[in-house]
């Protein structure tokens, strides 16, 4: 089947969330929003292709090459197109949270923002706001949404928030703390002792999941001497972690988790 009567058509309404599923595990891969046969034209988009840079449709190629066909379903329907993108969002974040593998969705959906445990969103939503008088020192800030984890441990976050990073060698001199963000939340407070250019210190790189292609050969990472060494947080560490910068002027790029802030006069 590659397309719906015109009954069926009628039957669903201006808009639906569907889903789409590998038949070799039963599980659902993909989840979207949908208005007439958009349901069926993903396998469209593959067909001639053996391969595909995009991992939903790398997906449905290996379910063809294998001679199966991926099954669909139709999770709601007659919605609004608000409705439909609020119902996907939330499928797209319930399932994200409670799925080992993930969804194969390039974004989370529209205004879409991650399922939290209420505990999370009591930490996020309810921490201390700090405003611009609070900030004392010169201060990296570095949104680290997609490499954080639930129930990190320490070490790990510690190399997810020290690079690597496209940002200025002559700023980052005089940076005298460096915040992890995730959701607004300060989750890490870091006092860089030295700063690397990656293709200075291969060998230091904080991740092993990090390839040194050329363009990010020139990036840097800091390390931070105290905490490698086991000390306590300082009083200034201890101060902002723990609270919120929601209400701080932040750069919103996707591309660029970078903001600098610095002390006002």
């Amino acid at each position: 089947m590659d397309r719906f009567s015109e009954k069926s058509l009628l039957s669903l309404g201006d808009y639906y969330v569907y889903g789409l599923i590998d038949p070799r595990s039963k599980r659902i891969f993909y989840i979207g929003k949908g208005a007439g046969n958009r349901v069926f034209e993903h396998e469209k988009k593959i067909l001639g292709s053996s391969e595909s840079e995009n991992l939903k449709l790398k997906t449905i190629s290996e379910i063809k090459a294998a001679g199966l066909e991926v099954e669909k379903i139709i999770i709601n329907s007659n919605l609004t197109e608000e409705e439909a993108f609020a119902s996907e969002a939330s499928l797209i974040n319930a399932f994200n949270y409670v799925s080992d593998t993930g969804l194969t969705n390039i974004v989370a959906g529209h205004h879409s923002a991650e399922a939290l445990s209420v505990d999370e969103y009591e930490r996020i939503n309810g921490a201390v706001e700090l405003e611009e008088k609070d900030i004392k020192h010169r201060i990296l800030v570095i949104k680290i949404n997609r490499l954080y984890r639930r129930c990190m441990d320490e070490n790990v976050l510690y190399d997810a928030v020290r690079g690597i990073w496209r940002v200025s060698k002559e700023k980052v001199k005089t940076v005298e703390y460096v915040f992890g963000v995730y959701n607004s939340l300060i989750v890490a407070v870091y006092k860089p002792s030295k700063w690397f250019v990656c293709k200075e210190a291969k060998d230091r790189l904080p991740r092993q999941d990090i390839i040194l292609e050329p363009k990010k050969a020139n990036r840097l990472f800091f390390v931070d001497d105290r905490y490698e060494q086991g000390f306590t947080l300082d009083e200034n560490e201890a101060f902002y972690l723990g609270k919120s910068i929601i209400r701080l002027k932040l750069n919103q790029s996707a591309q660029n988790p970078i903001t600098y802030l610095n002390p006002q006069k």
